[in-house]
């Protein structure tokens, strides 16, 4: 099954790809733990970016302020577009926003996405978006990220659409008592290891279509007792040993708990990650002493993940990429939620479409509010299908005091559709 040829060519997808397209051995369908990895860090940095092809250059209404109060935060919302016209490789763009001088503190992150492809619809082997490199220039002052997305088959033919949404929080420390901890401003990898800076990658472990993922953070320094928030930054899935068709695709950051447990293995990557095999072990985390533990900059959670045709069960491989922040002033309300694998159900060609719904949460009980897209289920009625667009987006909302109960509303739109079959005359 080995094809160097192709294999080389694998290695300009990156991230999303270059990885996990390089997993598997000469014995079809089994991981090779020997197998040494790619430096995906030099990769993705010599990935050309790619001109955005929306909003336009300057536009004043990208981002959208939501709210703002003077001396202590400002919170904006936009979107980013680009395309490329053949799959060879991901989307890759960089964006930035202008903060108020008196924040010293912002960070970004992805609250939608979507993905097209050009022609036709098509099988699917990865999909992914991500932000990342996020950095706060403060004679400007300034934050600049660079986002990247891939939509692909196994042809490397077929181009793309990529959109993504972001909000923007910027505040000052010294009125509102917040920290955040996004990785490296200047490397998209940490110094130790040539995976993405906050981020894991790890291979699905169910035996269903359906994985679970422990994972942990840690920031010193942090208040004992207070929430932490994590915030998405990225995903991606990649089944190995070819392309599919799509019945479900979920995603699922569970909620977070200052903890973390003694004699547990997460699913965060070792420190020095060469080899396939250090994706598939994870690693304990690093408690001083022989018991669990609360609070201590600890952060921990659960992440879902479904990737599934109509077989009950193929291997795929997994990624996310976050942030975290916490402080005296960070609350959190998580809404339950859960994904469930779909099984197929025959029956007649039903080819998906786009779903709007409006939100509206009341009496929240923080004088702020943002909310985040932390999961979503995806899922065509019947059988698998091609994909022609997939995404799930927050497209706009807002906070507000009226009557003396904060609301929050927002606007979401999923979509997961194919073309119409051709009429046979």
């Amino acid at each position: 099954m080995t094809k160097s040829a192709t294999r080389q060519s694998r290695r300009a997808l990156t991230v999303l790809s270059v990885l996990m397209t390089t997993l598997v051995s000469a014995a079809c369908g089994v991981i090779n733990p020997n197998y040494v990895l790619p430096n995906i860090c030099r990769v993705f940095d010599d990935t050309p970016l790619t001109p955005l092809s929306a909003p336009p250059p300057n536009d004043p209404t990208n981002p959208k302020p939501i709210f703002e109060t003077q001396g202590q935060i400002k919170v904006m919302h936009g979107s980013g577009s680009a395309k490329l016209e053949s799959g060879n490789r991901i989307i890759k763009v960089e964006q930035s926003v202008s903060i108020p001088t008196y924040a010293n503190q912002a960070t970004v992150f992805l609250n939608g996405w979507n993905l097209s492809y050009l022609g036709g619809d098509q099988h699917v082997l990865a999909l992914g978006a991500l932000i990342t490199k996020i950095k706060l220039d403060r004679r400007g002052p300034t934050l600049t990220w660079t986002a990247a997305g891939v939509l692909r088959d196994d042809d490397f033919k077929e181009g793309y659409n990529f959109t993504y949404h972001f909000t923007v929080i910027a505040w000052n420390d010294t009125a509102l008592n917040m920290s955040v901890d996004q990785g490296s401003p200047d490397n998209f990898c940490s110094a130790d290891t040539d995976l993405p800076d906050k981020s894991f990658v790890a291979v699905n472990n169910g035996t269903t279509a359906l994985s679970s993922f422990s994972v942990f953070s840690q920031k010193l320094g942090l208040p004992r007792d207070k929430p932490v928030a994590v915030l998405p930054r990225g995903f991606g899935y990649f089944w190995w040993g070819g392309d599919h068709h799509v019945l479900p695709l979920g995603y699922n950051l569970d909620h977070s708990e200052i903890f973390a447990e003694q004699g547990k293995i997460y699913s965060n990557n070792k420190s020095h990650v060469r080899m396939a095999g250090d994706i598939m072990t994870g690693i304990p985390a690093p408690l001083p002493t022989p018991a669990s533990l609360v609070d201590s900059g600890f952060v921990s959670w659960n992440t879902y993940a479904i990737f599934k045709d109509n077989d009950s069960r193929r291997d795929y491989v997994f990624s996310e990429l976050v942030s975290t922040v916490g402080g005296n002033d960070v609350g959190i309300v998580q809404p339950p939620f859960a994904v469930l694998p779909k099984e197929g159900e025959g029956g007649n060609f039903l080819p998906g479409g786009v779903k709007k719904g409006q939100i509206v949460i009341e009496n929240v009980p923080f004088e702020y509010a943002v909310p985040l897209l932390t999961g979503w289920d995806l899922n065509y009625l019947t059988d698998d299908q091609h994909v022609k667009e997939v995404g799930i987006a927050i497209d706009d909302w807002s906070f507000a005091t009226r009557c003396l109960t904060r609301s929050l509303q927002y606007c979401a739109t999923m979509t997961l559709r194919r073309l119409t079959p051709p009429v046979i005359r």
